[in-house]
């Protein structure tokens, strides 16, 4: 029989090879998936462990408290003084041991050393010694946890003088729970404790196992020390006694290569589905996350637009005080034109320009300033309205900022998700903060008013470029009534009528008519404008709030996309996997019937020989008297 080969590959039919090759390329989707979504380096390591490990040879995790007896174990089962063992805890380091010609160390990382060591039973199978599992340096831990997903079996030592303690039993529920590995028991030190001790121990981890896991534990109590003193006298009965015979018959030899084979192929498969699980589970949580997100979102987009409204619609209150003012102005002109448009007054109607400057002095008077005062104080509330929603926007945004769950869940959503969802909210919310700080009210407010009248002027056909809108709208005011009515005429009137008493009436009210008709067009003018203009402004100052959030809009619909593809990919991939177990599993087993079939057939034929020569010789006697005759 030819000695097997160190790699897996080198031993695997076609079937299994190309298995093997589609694994690869799922466990390179999953990877470059996790990658690609900011998972945390430690989960994207254990893909690349995976992925790793198909090269390498079957692998044994021997994991337990500090002192259950893991180095003595693991020395009695190679029949060597590989682990140092002392009476206080001296594994201050992961080994992983691996055969090799000649004995060697090679430090991978500050407390994990490849060793390898010139013992057959190496040859095709590595050995992981841990530090405790109790282990007071926190990177112990991390490093015999990065064993466990990549692991193929796993020997959990626990000794009879502290079995299943409470430190047990967490590091189990991370192996049971986490990552379905197959898990023998190994209780230590039986050669300290009474038979009948040993049945009650027994019994403990067995109801222990099945109380907390819900499965039957497959146990073996040991002693290293009646092992090892076996193996150097040749004591077969100590050898049995000790446990190690029915142990290391299970391992090397129960433990068929089909068996082992089957773990080896399968091990990995179930680690990457439980990271597909946990990263679906990371994905759910990123939804739940973004569904707030996109809430808050819909909020500041439903307040914005609210605010917007309002300021349009609340600018109302100050146009109407400007139609008033307007209407007022009015009523004291259509009396001015009563109490001047005289016979006694004949030297002022004779010149419009006399007549015009009267008019402004006497019916226009304060209203420049009525007209402004208002404006300003609307251009001041709207202001104040748009500074308000803008902070009361900000403030919304970081009440909600500092509501986001942080511990407790970014176990489940991932530390880097996280940190970039935070730093967007941070991002944002700074510069909301710093964009307020900034603004300038009044060159707000001057701004403002000069968009205003400009609107003013060019909406009723001004040109009085420079002009604030209260003296735009009394010069037009001004205008509309004496430049489309002439003045002078009333003078001509009179001198056709030859100074008859009904002349002043007429041109009186033709005079108030028209000067009330260009005054309610300029009303209706002004009105527009100021709306047209108002709804314009409320619309820039919510977008200039908006684009203040922008980054947080993008980065909650960007990221959204983005999350919902990766839940259907993260899912394709799991598929896979779950496929490609099944086709292992029924490659496994045609090749077991292919065997027992083979193992029967020749069976049956091992007496053939013999019986065929019987019949061959037996022959010729029989066909000799047919001959005869």
């Amino acid at each position: 029989m030819t000695e097997a080969p160190n790699t897996l590959t080198q031993r695997l039919d076609e079937k299994i090879a190309q298995g093997m090759s589609e694994e690869r390329e799922l466990l390179k989707a999953l990877r470059d998936l996790l990658i690609k979504q900011d998972f945390d380096d430690q989960v994207i390591d254990q893909v690349a462990g995976l992925t790793g490990h198909l090269e390498e040879l079957f692998l044994l995790v021997v994991v337990g408290e500090v002192k259950a007896g893991k180095s003595t174990f693991i020395n009695s089962l190679l029949n060597a003084e590989v682990c140092k063992v002392g009476a206080i805890p001296t594994t201050d380091k992961i080994h992983v041991l691996k055969y090799g010609d000649v004995e060697k160390e090679r430090i991978i990382e500050e407390f994990l050393i490849e060793k390898h060591l010139p013992f057959e039973p190496l040859r095709n199978i590595n050995i992981v010694d841990t530090p405790g599992t109790n282990s007071i340096v926190k990177r112990h831990g991390e490093i015999t946890e990065s064993f466990i997903p990549r692991c193929d079996l796993i020997l959990f030592t626990t000794s009879v003088d502290r079995p299943f303690s409470q430190t047990e039993r967490e590091f189990l529920g991370y192996i049971v729970e986490g990552w379905a590995k197959k898990i023998i028991f190994v209780i230590t030190k039986k050669d300290i404790k009474e038979p009948h001790e040993l049945v009650e121990i027994n019994d403990f981890v067995t109801d222990s196992v099945k109380k907390f896991f819900d499965f039957e534990p497959q146990i073996f109590m040991v002693s290293a020390k009646q092992a090892r003193k076996a193996k150097e006298t040749r004591d077969d009965a100590l050898y049995e006694e000790s446990g190690f015979k029915a142990l290391e018959q299970f391992l090397f030899e129960k433990l068929s290569v089909g068996e082992k084979l089957q773990l080896k192929l399968e091990s990995p498969i179930n680690s990457a589905m439980t990271i597909c699980d946990r990263a679906s589970e990371s994905f759910t949580a990123r939804m739940a996350h973004l569904k707030d997100d996109k809430r808050v979102l819909e909020n500041i987009k439903g307040q914005l637009e609210q605010s917007e409204s309002d300021m349009s619609e609340n600018f109302g209150r100050f146009i109407l005080e400007i139609d008033n003012i307007i209407l007022e102005m009015e009523k004291r002109g259509r009396n001015w034109v009563d109490d001047n448009v005289k016979l006694t007054n004949m030297g002022m109607l004779k010149s419009a320009e006399r007549f015009r400057g009267r008019f402004k002095e006497e019916v226009i008077k304060d209203y420049e300033t009525k007209i402004d005062d208002t404006l300003n104080k609307a251009v001041d509330w709207f202001m104040k309205k748009y500074l308000k929603v803008w902070q009361d926007t900000t403030q919304y945004f970081s009440d909600q900022a500092a509501l986001r769950p942080h511990e407790g869940m970014v176990g489940k959503v991932g530390t880097k998700f996280e940190y970039n969802r935070e730093k967007i909210y941070d991002l944002v919310r700074a510069d909301a903060k710093d964009k307020i700080k900034g603004f300038d009210y009044e060159d707000q407010m001057r701004r403002f008013m000069g968009r205003a009248a400009t609107g003013i002027n060019t909406a009723i056909g001004g040109s009085l470029i420079g002009v604030g809108a209260g003296a735009a709208v009394v010069a037009l005011t001004t205008a509309a009534g004496f430049t489309w009515i002439d003045v002078t005429g009333i003078l001509a009137g009179l001198t056709l009528l030859g100074g008859s008493m009904l002349v002043l009436p007429m041109q009186r009210r033709k005079i108030k008519a028209e000067f009330s008709n260009k005054i309610t067009e300029l009303k209706a003018a002004l009105a527009n404008v100021l709306e047209e203009q108002i709804k314009k402004e409320a619309r820039e100052a919510v977008e200039k709030i908006r684009e203040s959030f922008g980054p947080f809009f993008d980065y909650v619909n960007r990221t959204t996309g983005s999350v919902e593809e990766s839940i259907r990919k993260v899912k394709e991939i799991r598929d896979g996997f779950q496929q490609l177990k099944l086709k292992f599993g029924m490659t496994l087993a045609e090749e077991k019937d292919a065997l027992a079939i083979k193992d029967t057939r020749e069976h049956r034929k091992l007496p053939e020989p013999e019986a065929s020569m019987t019949h061959e010789t037996s022959e010729p006697p029989a066909e000799t008297p047919a001959e005869e005759p």
